[in-house]
C-alpha cells in the first residue's frame, strides 16, 4: 500500500473506492484486457493513462482473514460481450490467465482531482484456476492466488487419446456456442466418421482427423487430445 493511501485510509471521510481488473491475454494474442466494475464519469476508467473498460463483474470472496487455506474469489463476468465471449471460447477458458486486482480512490484516477498512478491499494495476483459456471447471461471464473499452487498436477488436465473439447451444437436453425470451447466455428460440416454431411449434420469425432478436417492439414491444432498415449 502506498503512503499516500495507507494515510488517507485513515481519514474520517474517504474518497470513493474504484476496482480494477487486468487479464494478460498475451498467450492468446489479446494483450492485456481491462475492466472496471462500473462507468467512472459516464465511460472508462482511465488510470495511469490506460483505459480501463466497464464491464458487469460481480466480484466476490477477495477478503482474506490470515488463517486456513488461501482466498478462492469469483468472478463472474457477462457473456452477452460477444468478443469476450469468443475468446473465451477458444482460448480454453481462459485457464491460467494471471488476474490482477487494483484498487484506488477515484480522485487518483487520470481526470480525478489529484491524479497519481502510484496510489494503489496493494495490488492482488491471481490466475484463472477454472470457469467454475457458463450459461446464456453470465460466465464464473475461479481465481487462485498465483503462490497457491502446491499440489498442481502436470499436465494439469487429465491425459486422454480423444479430444476433450465442447463442441457446438445445432438446436434445429442453427449452430450454438454458448457451452462449447471447441473454436471452429466454419462452414464445412462432417459428421463423426469424418464424411461430408448436410447443413445441421456436423459432429465432431474428436480424433486428430477430424481437427485436421476443420483447421487444416498443416494448421496449428486447437485440440485438447493426446493422440500419443496409445503408444505408450
Amino acid at each position: 500500500m502506498s503512503n499516500i493511501i495507507a494515510r488517507e485510509a485513515q481519514g474520517l471521510t474517504q474518497d470513493a473506492i474504484v476496482t480494477l481488473f487486468e487479464l494478460d491475454c498475451r498467450r492468446y494474442g489479446e494483450g492485456f484486457l481491462r475492466f472496471t466494475l462500473e462507468p467512472v464519469a459516464g465511460g472508462a476508467a482511465m488510470f495511469n493513462g490506460y483505459a480501463y473498460q466497464p464491464m458487469q463483474i460481480k466480484a466476490e470472496g477477495f477478503a482474506w482473514n490470515g488463517q486456513g487455506a488461501a482466498a478462492r474469489p469469483m468472478l463472474t463476468v457477462t457473456a452477452m460481450d460477444l468478443a469476450f465471449l469468443s475468446l473465451v471460447i477458444g482460448a480454453d477458458d481462459l485457464v491460467g490467465v494471471p488476474v490482477v486486482r487494483r484498487r484506488t480512490y477515484r480522485k487518483h484516477l487520470d481526470d480525478g482531482s489529484d491524479p497519481d498512478p502510484e496510489a494503489l491499494f496493494p495490488e492482488d495476483h491471481y490466475v484463472i484456476e477454472r470457469k467454475q459456471a457458463h450459461n446464456r447471461m453470465t460466465i464464473t471464473f475461479e481465481l487462485s492466488v498465483e503462490a497457491d499452487q502446491e499440489g498442481r498436477k502436470i499436465p494439469a488436465r487429465q491425459v486422454l487419446r480423444t479430444c476433450t473439447h465442447r463442441y457446438r451444437w445445432w438446436d434445429g436453425s442453427r449452430y450454438r456456442y454458448e457451452e462449447a470451447t471447441c473454436p471452429y466455428a466454419g462452414d464445412g460440416e462432417w459428421d463423426a466418421s469424418g464424411h461430408p454431411t448436410e447443413r445441421g449434420g456436423d459432429r465432431c469425432g474428436k480424433q486428430l482427423g477430424d481437427c485436421r478436417l476443420r483447421f487444416g492439414q498443416h494448421s496449428v491444432l486447437p485440440t485438447r487430445a493426446f493422440p500419443g498415449v496409445g503408444k505408450v
